[in-house]
């Protein structure tokens, strides 16, 4: 076994970890906005580490650089996708946006 095999099954192995974990989270978890927080490792870890997989099995061409730009694109849309669902659930739950009374002190 070479190093790139090597190093590309522990990217793999990384990666498909990290994503079954964030799974299962979702699933233990019953708060939904706890079960928002295991969004951000499976959308920022595990596709880096499939990213860095195939770029190091494939090189700098075509699939490594779409690799590479799905990463980034995961990488940049998540904080916004989750902040925008958390917000809408806050929404949903009170039916407003601002702060009730008690929770100003």
């Amino acid at each position: 076994m070479d190093l790139t095999t090597l190093a590309v099954g522990v990217l793999v192995g990384f990666g498909v970890a990290v994503e079954l974990a964030c799974c299962l989270g979702v699933v233990v978890m019953r708060d939904v906005y706890d079960k928002l927080h295991f969004t951000g490792p499976a959308t920022i870890l595990g596709p880096l580490a499939l990213a860095g997989a195939i770029v190091v099995q494939e090189g700098v061409n075509q699939a490594g650089i779409k690799a590479v730009l799905i990463a980034g694109l995961l990488l940049v849309a998540n904080p916004v996708l989750t902040h925008a669902t958390g917000r809408a659930l806050y929404i949903r739950q009170r039916d407003h946006l601002e702060p009730a009374e008690d929770e100003l002190r």
